[in-house]
């Protein structure tokens, strides 16, 4: 057969610019090469071994080419792709660019067939055409060529797969048939401890700490998944876990598996603790509102109490946030210690607890703590008076009140969230003064979207102007003249009109939106005050609760320099509630600006139980008697009690006192020989816009200008 010279290429011609290290060692086969030239008696041959994409010489005699990567025309690449396994060239034509002259070559097989390489023995000189025999014994050739080949292949991959595995973090085993450890590199060596060739898989993965050691035992033998998680005693003697993956081997009739051990113990440790803070409460150990959630979800019959500490803001504010989470500890250790295996105790938020269970259980206690005879019925009312008994922490006693708000799957079936409606029910029961048990009723929900509407309304309102001062003369009580006013807000409604306060007041009290209405109230109250015909009146302004903070005092001032008003003409009024929520920081705040000249007054003095120790703890000018006790003092002994000894002590304080809700002459007669200073109310005068306020000043001091 006659090939193109000028398309071939001379084994000698190879370029020099894609050589690469050779891709097996020659190794044997230069004995082999030796049989072929003398069996053929030509002076050149040469192994080739071939991939998919390159060619490469791997063993030689007599060419002048090394271990090279041919080119594609390259006579040795040509005769293995084109031609049949066996190819003989006795007389190739002469050509400068090919020297070759004869070439006997054979495609080398694997046991699948494939081609993996060429053998080829050549001469520059024209030959013979090699005999029958000679070309049979060249194919047993050929077969030791292609047997070596593989065998080469095999020692450089197994040498590239050690080298590898020495540097591998992984930890690699590999294992006969048997589960003997034929070899390991020096991860697995750390992991298990030197001697680990000649051992048994067994050895290294005991059954025993398996979580299921019959799914792990036929997993090592073959069953199953590629990946398991195996767990084992490390050389220190801790427990470590590990991400397996098996793969199995052959060579010949030899066969194992390869197991790559991956070392997840701290990884694991990780996850769990990640877990743990995904579900559980760190502060007190109780599952968390997911843990909850997840909870009722699983248990579709499940009812859910939620109980939460009444004002627990003062405990943190009074005795510090460190004592606060130990009595949030203590709270929780109460419920767990009253809990059993078919609840589900859970810390929701700050200082709100969830009890969750059958609502069989729960519905046996309705609202008054009237259990209804179902053995193992949670009596909320009697956890309740449980969970207020005092506590001592860390050398205090501490007295907890909580409320508890209910809500029974069977109360919310016909839609929405269980949890929501609960926290419904609390709301009541906080908003109600606290320590009580509400149930959830669907009414409630209605008003918490009236609420939501209303809040809306009043963001809406505020922004367009809608809000205005009235103010209720405040007058003394030993001469009849007025001698301040306090000012009261009031909602002038595009549709509705005159909105009565007690319809938005309570509301807006508690939303934040109260800072910045209560900031307006101040500069307009003080710009009004400024401007009335008698510059010796005062004007008092009730706080909300999200103005007692830092920002306060620059307000006051700025207001105070804005409009010209001096500051003992303000009086600024606080409640029990307001003063003991912000507590330390109001207390900062409220005699900072007492400080500066502004004056402080008790509000709705007597309605709390901690009145004397407002008191004591904050200095203030002035206290205000309740309405609800001057308005029964003339029928009920208890009021008349009250008025009277909160005047004695206000006097031995050296307080003023007001009274409010001065209705009737008797009152006020009464109220005078006790010695009060000062009353309001509608005996006097309601309410006023600021245009008939000014109006009734005028009148009273006809002397004096307008301003």
């Amino acid at each position: 057969m006659t090939l193109a010279s000028p398309a071939i290429a001379a084994p000698s011609e190879i370029d020099a610019s894609r050589q690469e290290p050779p891709l097996l060692p020659a190794g044997r086969l230069d004995d082999l090469l030796a049989l072929a030239r003398t069996l053929l008696d030509m002076p050149m041959a040469a192994v080739i071994a071939a991939s998919a994409d390159r060619h490469a010489v791997v063993a030689q005699q007599g060419l002048e080419a090394g271990c090279t990567p041919l080119a594609r025309d390259h006579l040795f690449v040509r005769c293995w792709e084109q031609h049949a396994p066996l190819l003989v060239l006795p007389e190739l034509p002469g050509s400068p660019r090919c020297p070759i002259r004869a070439h006997v070559g054979i495609a080398l097989q694997d046991a699948q067939g494939r081609r993996i390489g060429l053998l080829a023995v050549c001469d520059r000189q024209p030959r013979a055409r090699p005999s029958d025999a000679q070309l049979q014994s060249f194919e047993q050739l050929g077969r030791l060529a292609a047997s070596l080949l593989q065998q080469e292949a095999v020692a450089r991959h197994s040498t590239i797969v050690a080298q590898a595995g020495q540097h591998a973090r992984e930890a690699v085993v590999v294992a006969d048939r048997h589960g003997g450890i034929r070899w390991c590199n020096p991860a697995a060596e750390r992991l298990f401890g030197n001697a680990v060739r000649g051992q048994q898989l067994r050895q290294l993965v005991p059954l025993r700490l398996q979580p299921d050691p019959d799914a792990a035992r036929d997993w090592l033998g073959g069953a199953g998944g590629d990946r398991l998680q195996l767990r084992i005693v490390a050389p220190d003697g801790s427990l470590r876990l590990l991400d397996a993956t098996r793969s199995p081997w052959r060579h010949g009739h030899a066969h194992g598996t390869t197991l790559i051990l991956h070392d997840i113990t701290e990884a694991a440790h990780q996850r769990a603790q990640l877990d743990r803070l995904a579900h559980f409460d760190p502060l007190t150990g109780l599952p968390n509102r997911n843990a909850l959630l997840a909870a009722l979800e699983a248990n579709p019959d499940w009812g859910v109490a939620l109980v939460g500490i009444d004002r627990f803001k003062w405990i943190n504010d009074g005795l510090g946030h460190a004592l606060g989470d130990r009595v949030l500890q203590a709270f929780a250790d109460r419920l767990q210690s009253r809990a059993d295996a078919a609840m589900c105790l859970a810390r929701v938020e700050g200082d709100v607890f969830a009890i969750a269970c059958a609502d069989a259980r729960l519905s046996d206690t309705d609202a008054a703590g009237n259990d209804g005879g179902h053995q193992g019925g949670v009596r909320l009312a009697d956890w309740l008076h449980y969970l207020q008994q005092p506590m001592r922490v860390r050398g205090h006693e501490i007295h907890v009140e909580a409320s508890v708000g209910l809500a029974l799957r069977a109360d919310v079936r016909g839609g929405g969230d269980l949890l929501a409606c609960a926290d419904l029910a609390l709301y009541r029961a906080k908003a109600a003064g606290g320590r009580q048990l509400c149930r959830y009723r669907p009414a409630m929900r209605a008003d918490a979207l009236a609420r939501r509407d209303l809040d809306l309304d009043l963001r809406r309102a505020f922004a367009q102007g809608e809000f205005e001062l009235h103010y209720q003369p405040q007058v003394e009580l030993a001469s009849g003249r007025i001698c301040g006013a306090e000012a009261l807000l009031r909602w002038r409604h595009p549709v509705r009109g005159l909105v009565p306060a007690y319809e938005f007041i309570d509301l807006l009290m508690r939303s934040p939106l109260g800072a910045e209405v209560g900031a307006w109230v101040l500069r307009r109250a003080c710009e009004e005050a400024a401007a009335w015909p008698d510059s010796g009146l005062s004007v008092s302004i009730n706080l909300f609760p999200a103005q007692l903070r830092e920002e306060l005092v620059p307000q006051v001032l700025q207001a105070l320099a804005d409009s010209g008003l001096p500051a003992h003409r303000l009086e600024l009024e606080i409640t029990e509630t307001i003063a003991f929520a912000h507590d330390s920081e109001a207390a900062a705040t409220l005699a900072t600006l007492r400080g500066h000249g502004v004056n402080l007054a008790f509000d709705d003095f007597g309605t709390g139980y901690a009145s004397l120790s407002m008191l004591h703890r904050f200095r203030i000018d002035r206290v205000k008697i309740d309405r609800s006790f001057v308005g029964g003092m003339l029928e009920n002994s208890e009021d008349a009690a009250i008025v009277r000894w909160t005047v004695m002590l206000a006097r031995a304080l050296g307080l003023r006192v007001v009274a409010e809700g001065v209705e009737h002459p008797e009152q006020a007669h009464s109220l005078r020989e006790l010695g009060c200073d000062e009353a309001q109310g509608y005996l006097y005068a309601q309410a006023l816009a600021a245009n008939a306020l000014r109006e009734r000043l005028q009148a009273q001091s006809p002397g004096v200008g307008h301003a």
